[in-house]
C-alpha cells in the first residue's frame, strides 16, 4: 500500500468525505478535477472545464483512477452522461493522467486529541 508523498508530489491540502466541499486540481488544457463528497463514508471523482461557473466535461481520454489500498483499478461509473468515479473512506487512491500520478488520494487512521486546559501532554 503506498501512503508515502513521493518526491515528485507535495502536500496540497485535506478532502473530507464528511463536509461540502469540492476540493479542485487545475490539470491544464481546461480540465479541472475535482473531488466530492456523497455523504460520508463516499465520495466522487468528476471533471469540469474553467469556466464561470464550471462545466461538466466528460472523463478525459489518458485518465486513470487506482485504488491503491487493494491495488485495482476503479472503474467509472456512468449515472450522469459525463461519467464519475466513486470513491470510499478508507480506501486510499491515486489518479494517473497520461500514465504520470497527478493526485494521490492518502487516508490515514488518526485522532485528534483534546484535552483540559490544566492538563499537560507529550508524545513518547
Amino acid at each position: 500500500m503506498k501512503t508515502d508523498i513521493t518526491p515528485k508530489m507535495r502536500f496540497a491540502g485535506s478532502f473530507s468525505y464528511i463536509n461540502t466541499n469540492t476540493y479542485c486540481v487545475d490539470l491544464g488544457g481546461n480540465v479541472v478535477l475535482r473531488i466530492g463528497s456523497l455523504g460520508s463514508p463516499h465520495g466522487r471523482i468528476y471533471f469540469t472545464d474553467n469556466g464561470n461557473p464550471p462545466n461538466d466535461i466528460q472523463i478525459p481520454a489518458g485518465i486513470t483512477v487506482t485504488d491503491v489500498t487493494r491495488n485495482r483499478p476503479v472503474a467509472p461509473v456512468f449515472l450522469r452522461p459525463f461519467g464519475d468515479f466513486i470513491i470510499g473512506y478508507p480506501t486510499s487512491y491515486e489518479i494517473t493522467f497520461n500514465n504520470q500520478v497527478v493526485v494521490s488520494l492518502v487516508n490515514q487512521e488518526q485522532s485528534v486529541v483534546e484535552i483540559a486546559n490544566n492538563l499537560y501532554h507529550f508524545v513518547e
